[in-house]
């Protein structure tokens, strides 16, 4: 029977933060009375708590709602069992999340993992899953490389993976007339924001347009003076730029100060922080969001509760598909297994298929989701607007960008 659809139970939590105890949250293996405990960590502090801050409420709205349905379907204990949430604030530090994952499984002995997010979490944290063989869905774990270790029990739900993050918005370029002939990429020293500027400056060659340039600056770097001079010299059709929010803030004010000029900037993380930093200056800017409300598709009434009750808006925390997705994916392979039973999860995860509102989360042999991508949004008057694909566009391209000519 669907998770979603069912008489109503009471939601149990665990709740806890970095140095506290996490309470009384052991879970018993294939229990069928007690409730399944996933064990997370969430960015709470630390550089990447401007996209995250939200989800510790979230995840306890998502129990409350698998709850009210009943609880999580297992077949071997022939009824629903409630949902149950152990969370600790990993300050976006990897060994502070690495200590917190071995707690839960030695202190806490959760069930199972959900999360972490971030590559520079996903390179130490899943080596704990592996030694205490736990079944690891990680969220925004986009590095592909990181799924190339031979890990059993370890998968990831990024929306976007590097592969698919500009996927629709280089057909949308290949679709505009006038047509652009030339790039320019403009990259966050960070091993994400690499991955991605390397992937699609082979892929934007591939598809014709000629790559002018990838100027790669730290992340701490304030004034773009130099490097905007470069990119205004070779006078590009389309800037992208491939950074984290916060660390583009200068970037993108002193572009305008400069009065650069292009038929498009594109960036890879265009957010609701990043446009209430700059305000005007991201008009007519495009960007990716992974999935929004009112796109129709599997467990999307259901996420849009959860998002309802959290008080989240998708462009204000556009991670937040691939941290829920990672707790779909679980239900549904507890499901599928039809016991809690690591063994058996662990079976139904590999090279699986699950359902998500923007679509199927496919895996690869490496627990790696092959089909997770993202729709094109741009800035207009203010307001984002999903502009490709056209079938589900909620406004047209404005192109070539009004702001930017």
């Amino acid at each position: 029977m669907s998770i979603l659809h069912a008489t109503k139970r009471f939601a149990v939590f665990v709740v806890a933060s970095a140095g506290m105890l996490a309470g009384s949250a052991h879970a018993t293996p294939g229990s069928c009375t007690d409730p399944i405990v996933f064990g997370t960590t969430i960015s709470e502090s630390g550089p990447f708590s401007t996209l995250a801050d939200k989800w510790r409420k979230m995840s306890e709205v998502f129990a409350e709602e698998i709850n009210k349905g009943g609880g999580i379907d297992v077949k071997s204990c022939n009824k629903k069992l409630p949902l149950k949430f152990v969370i600790y604030d990993d300050q976006s530090v990897p060994a502070t999340a690495t200590s917190l994952y071995e707690r839960m499984a030695s202190v806490d002995k959760v069930d199972f993992f959900v999360g972490p997010d971030w590559s520079s979490l996903g390179g130490p944290v899943p080596p704990i899953a592996e030694k205490h063989k736990i079944p690891m869905v990680s969220a925004n774990v986009a590095t592909p490389a990181l799924y190339d270790r031979g890990l059993k029990y370890f998968w990831g739900t990024p929306y976007p993976v590097v592969p698919r993050w500009s996927e629709r918005y280089f057909e949308m370029l290949s679709k505009m007339d006038p047509k652009p002939k030339t790039i320019y990429f403009i990259t966050h020293d960070n091993p994400v924001m690499k991955a991605i500027s390397g992937y699609w400056t082979k892929k934007a060659a591939e598809q014709g347009l000629t790559v002018q340039g990838n100027e790669v600056f730290p992340g701490d770097l304030k004034d773009f003076t130099a490097l905007i001079s470069k990119v205004k010299a070779a006078k590009p059709d389309v800037i992208y730029i491939s950074s984290f929010d916060g660390a583009s803030v200068p970037l993108v004010q002193q572009m305008r100060q400069l009065k650069v000029r292009a038929m498009d900037v594109h960036h890879a993380m265009l957010t609701g922080s990043l446009h209430r930093q700059v305000g005007k200056d991201l008009e007519g800017m495009t960007g990716e969001l992974s999935w929004y409300s009112g796109l129709k598709g599997p467990y999307s009434e259901f996420v849009d509760r959860v998002l309802q009750r959290s008080g989240i808006d998708m462009f204000d925390y556009i991670f937040t598909l691939g941290r829920i997705g990672s707790y779909l994916t679980m239900v549904q392979a507890i499901e599928r297994a039809g016991a809690v039973d690591r063994e058996k999860v662990r079976v139904a995860l590999t090279k699986g298929t699950f359902k998500s509102p923007a679509g199927d989360i496919v895996f690869d042999e490496r627990g790696f989701p092959t089909t997770n991508g993202a729709f094109t949004i741009q800035m207009q008057a203010g307001k984002t607007a999903v502009v490709w694909p056209p079938a589900i566009a909620t406004a047209k391209p404005a192109w070539p960008s009004p702001s930017w000519r």
